[in-house]
């Protein structure tokens, strides 16, 4: 008897042990990226929009123009010419690229269009935005722990990501735990443990690639 109740003592503890460590617990959230918000310094009319949602774009691609980009696209070459002949200045030059740059948005990495959040012929203010380009390289996930396993999470700590649809399995790091409790989202835990005081946990994909997107649902597992 004495054999027995030690034999059932040590079962519930191993248990409840694995209950509670994270290399049997998976975590559920939703994979997102990067955004980019593009849009120009000069408020103007917007006269070319050469990209749509879900188009994949290049550095230094040109996206969008405004009204005023020919004729300024002609001063500028235009000084150009006076400059390499001596009859304009640096500062010239330079005022009048810029003059052109403001009126054209350029893409300033490697992504996917997320949103068009300007159509052509309306009107944008001086920083307003244009369309919003998402970064498929810096992709992350947000998981929420309960307060009772935070002792086991830290910066850096790596974790496995597999996401639905896929049967690749990525490679993760935590770069960030949030320093204050929140109730657990309605979607995101049972009924029980909606109540439940969590921290919020980000998770970098160290290896995304084009086949990740953003909104697919996502699980991690810690290592």
């Amino acid at each position: 008897m004495r054999i027995l109740i030690v034999l059932l003592a040590v079962a519930l503890i191993s248990g409840c042990s694995g209950k509670n460590d994270f290399k049997h617990m998976i975590f559920s959230g939703t994979m997102e990226m990067t955004e980019h918000v593009l849009g120009v310094k000069a408020a103007g009319r917007l006269t070319t929009l050469n990209v749509k949602e879900g188009d994949k774009v290049q550095k230094g691609q040109l996206l969008a123009t405004f009204d005023r980009f020919e004729q300024n696209k002609k001063d500028y070459e235009r000084v150009g010419v006076l400059y390499q002949n001596g009859g304009a200045n640096q500062q010239s030059l330079e005022n009048a690229k810029l003059a052109m740059e403001d009126q054209q948005v350029i893409s300033p990495l490697y992504g996917v269009v997320l949103v068009k959040s300007a159509q052509t012929g309306e009107i944008i203010p001086a920083g307003g935005g244009v369309v919003v380009v998402g970064d498929p390289f810096d992709q992350w996930v947000k998981i929420f722990v309960s307060e009772d396993l935070m002792h086991q999470l830290s910066i850096n700590q790596t974790a496995s990501i597999t996401v639905d649809g896929s049967d690749r399995t990525y490679k993760g790091h935590v770069t960030f735990i949030a320093d204050k409790a929140e109730f657990t989202p309605r979607n995101v835990q049972t009924p029980e443990e909606r109540v439940t005081q969590t921290f919020a946990v980000k998770i970098a994909v160290d290896d995304a690639d084009d086949h990740l997107h953003a909104g697919v649902a996502a699980d991690v597992k810690f290592n």
